[in-house]
């Protein structure tokens, strides 16, 4: 992975897939009556405002989490890297889902794709994505510190199992003048916004935890948490309501997902139990490093195996429309 120790914007958009968009499909509601009849009242009805969306086979959603902050800000950060990048990508009539995760130094576009966004624009960076996915993708949802933060904690905290205990003894410090020492033990913790985005953003921990990939295992981690959160009577959002949900949440996200757009997919709640879901990262079964090159800019990056990443186009493509299993996928 990359040797740039400095930055790291933890992901999570997950947590608005799992409550904008993806909270439909993890949502659990079981001994909980009172909830139970609110999300029936709501789920039984088709969708009264009519969404875009309706007319695609698949949906393609991009999140986007950006390693900024108020404390970044204040110490006089400007610019910002897009260091998560996920596609949720949905099959509502075969009832698959997939979260796919793409390391931040895929170059694509004449630059690492976490640097787009700010240099080249977000339609950029849709393109960008699209090339590499094989999927068409027109909505998007981007996050900051502040946001993460906020969303964890309107939620009154996330519980987590802690799959490895870690100490991450550099991790950065909210306005970057040093590093601290982090530490998770292994079991089950119910995590703040603060918390949730350090376990999120680390990557330099020890005991297996040091890597991008393991950090995006535990972006996972809170994402089934979230699913909890989501009941907690303690929650500003409880009972949930879409429409006002949305309300708040487009107040501390940048999207182009409609108030339309996040009824039709909150009605796919109907189908949960039916539903599949699973996710992917990249790794060396579809990207290497090629070596340091001014045909990459100088820097580290990742460039497809295939060259065109036939072989995730096809991987998608073959889970989402044929439902063949990503555990079965070779190098």
């Amino acid at each position: 992975m990359t040797n740039n120790p400095t930055k790291k914007i933890l992901i999570l958009f997950i947590f608005i897939v799992i409550t904008l968009i993806t909270y439909s499909f993890f949502f659990r509601s079981e001994n909980q009556p009172e909830k139970t009849s609110i999300i029936e009242k709501i789920t039984k009805q088709e969708p009264e405002i009519k969404s875009e969306l309706q007319k695609e086979k698949l949906i393609n959603i991009l999140l986007v989490g950006k390693d900024i902050g108020k404390e970044r800000i204040n110490n006089g950060q400007r610019g910002y890297n897009t260091d998560i990048i996920i596609l949720l990508s949905i099959n509502p009539k075969d009832k698959r889902a997939i979260l796919t995760s793409f390391p931040r130094d895929i170059w694509q576009n004449n630059a690492k794709i976490n640097a787009i966004l700010i240099t080249q624009g977000m339609d950029s960076l849709l393109n960008a994505i699209s090339k590499i996915s094989g999927q068409e993708i027109t909505k998007y949802i981007t996050i900051d510190f502040d946001g993460i933060r906020w969303l964890v904690d309107a939620f009154g905290g996330v519980p987590v199992e802690v799959k490895t205990s870690f100490t991450d003894n550099t991790f950065p410090n909210n306005y970057d003048t040093g590093v601290m020492t982090v530490n998770f033990t292994a079991g089950n913790e119910i995590m703040d916004g603060e918390r949730a985005l350090t376990f999120a953003r680390s990557r330099k921990g020890n005991n297996g935890e040091g890597s991008d990939l393991m950090r995006a295992k535990r972006q996972h981690q809170i994402l089934k948490g979230m699913t909890k959160a989501v009941e907690n009577k303690n929650s500003q959002f409880f009972p949930f309501d879409i429409r006002e949900f949305y309300k708040e949440v487009v107040l501390h996200t940048e999207t182009n997902v409609t108030l339309e757009d996040a009824v039709y997919l909150f009605s796919f709640y109907k189908d949960l139990q039916s539903y599949d879901i699973q996710s992917l990262v990249l790794d060396d079964r579809y990207i290497y490093h090629p070596g340091i090159s001014s045909k990459y800019g100088g820097g580290w990056v990742f460039v497809a195996k295939d060259s065109t990443f036939d072989k995730l186009h096809k991987d998608l493509n073959n889970y989402l429309i044929e439902g063949v299993n990503l555990d079965k996928v070779q190098n």
